[in-house]
């Protein structure tokens, strides 16, 4: 479960939050073994990170294999999509929460529209970053606002993916991977994600042994 640290010369920015030890999949039933030690902080703190080092955690989606180490982050750095985040808002949607969304109790996050002139064919973008180093991309299916961002690099560019799919090879054959929210519009995000891939971009992610390989 790959979280990402991005460095942009005026921030330091956290995608995603890993698993917490004790963790399961949720309506997936996926079964994870997480020890202590492989948590996002002591992950973190092995590369010289805390928590407070963060300027702002910008999650892919709330499902629980992203949002684990969220406790440990003042919410008011932590931003998500508004799609991801009304549906477990309020009634009834948080009756479920815990399922979809296994966020701690009174957690309350900003969010973000994807309001920003779009590209690549995407409906839009939310810039992460005033300079558009780093943008968000609109990817649902896998969740209601699942996100991707966009990482602009001198080195060529990236794409952290979240679970668009959980690796390269399921994206290349347009494969459904994992679970599936919402198959149409899930559908639609494949084909616009290898589109991109097949412009030079790199993709990473979240549960592909090779993203890092591809950074």
């Amino acid at each position: 479960m790959w979280s990402w640290i991005i460095e942009t010369g005026s921030e330091l920015i956290l995608v995603d939050a890993g698993a917490r030890p004790g963790a399961t999949g949720g309506v997936t039933r996926t079964a994870f073994d997480i020890s202590p030690a492989e948590a996002l902080v002591p992950q973190l703190a092995r590369l010289g990170f805390k928590p407070d080092d963060f300027d702002r955690v910008v999650l892919t989606h709330l499902h629980g294999d992203h949002v684990g180490a969220l406790v440990a982050f003042d919410p008011r750095r932590v931003w998500v999509a508004e799609a991801e985040w009304a549906p477990v808002a309020r009634f009834p949607g948080s009756l479920l929460r815990f399922m979809t969304a296994p966020v701690y109790r009174g957690f309350s996050p900003r969010t973000f529209e994807f309001d920003a002139p779009s590209i690549h064919g995407f409906s839009g973008t939310w810039p992460v970053t005033l300079g558009g180093s780093v943008l968000g991309l609109p990817t649902p299916g896998h969740s209601p606002g699942h996100t991707s961002f966009l990482v602009r690099r001198e080195e060529g560019d990236v794409l952290l993916a979240g679970d668009v799919t959980y690796d390269l090879p399921a994206l290349r054959d347009q494969r459904d991977q994992g679970f599936i929210g919402d198959v149409d519009k899930h559908h639609d995000t494949l084909r616009r994600v290898l589109s991109l891939v097949q412009s030079g971009v790199a993709y990473l992610p979240s549960h592909d042994p090779e993203s890092p390989n591809r950074l």
